[in-house]
């Protein structure tokens, strides 16, 4: 009998040996040989699920993204209102586990990605649908305007991940959950400004 093969173990493996590789080498490591020889097997082993480059790095990109819903399910709980929002930007601020070699991770894929990269394509998903969940929260927290507040966390959150990476020592979880718990207040005391249509969907 065929030896049954759990495909999302299978692929959880790739992309931990993917972001193992990048961590190490940068995103230049990463090849199908490199990955194949990190877990152990021939070039086949990785292959069968994942046939080129881009879907190894779309793969470890996607592998995270699954770990972060349930991480931030855990860091939000049963919060609701404004400690929500606070909740939801506190997460964001971590800088634990593998969150400095994804944050390296996406910057490369910005940086070289051209216009019909699939992983190009995820990361800016992903940076919709943070601030798409800012701007829930926002709205929740009973901001009187929810999309200036969801655009100011989503690009303070942002740059707070560029300068994780150049300073990581200086700009750390410590030092950047205070700064935006203190944000989150502030904004969600400001008066609604003049009405502008386009700032509630950025694309």
């Amino acid at each position: 009998m065929p030896v049954e093969i759990d495909v999302a173990l299978r692929l959880a493996n790739i992309a931990d040996a993917t972001l193992e590789i990048v961590a190490a080498e940068g995103t230049d490591g990463v090849t199908i040989r490199a990955v194949a020889r990190r877990i152990g097997g021939s070039t086949t082993l990785v292959t069968n699920y994942l046939p080129t480059r881009e879907a190894l790095l779309r793969n470890a990109i996607e592998h995270a993204m699954q770990s972060w819903e349930t991480e931030l399910g855990e860091a939000v709980g049963g919060a609701t209102g404004r400690e929500r929002l606070s909740a939801i930007a506190r997460w964001a601020c971590s800088t634990t586990g593998n969150d400095q070699v994804l944050r390296r991770l996406f910057m490369e894929i910005l940086g070289r990605g051209g216009p019909g990269s699939e992983a190009l394509q995820i990361v800016r998903e992903d940076a919709r649908q943070s601030r798409d969940l800012l701007m829930d929260a926002a709205q929740e927290a009973g901001a009187a305007d929810a999309a200036f507040t969801a655009d100011i966390l989503h690009l303070v959150l942002r740059g707070f991940y560029l300068s994780s990476l150049e300073d990581p020592e200086c700009w750390n979880s410590e030092r950047m959950t205070p700064l935006v718990e203190r944000l989150v207040r502030f904004l969600s005391a400001l008066p609604a400004g003049p009405s502008d249509p386009s700032l509630g969907a950025p694309r």
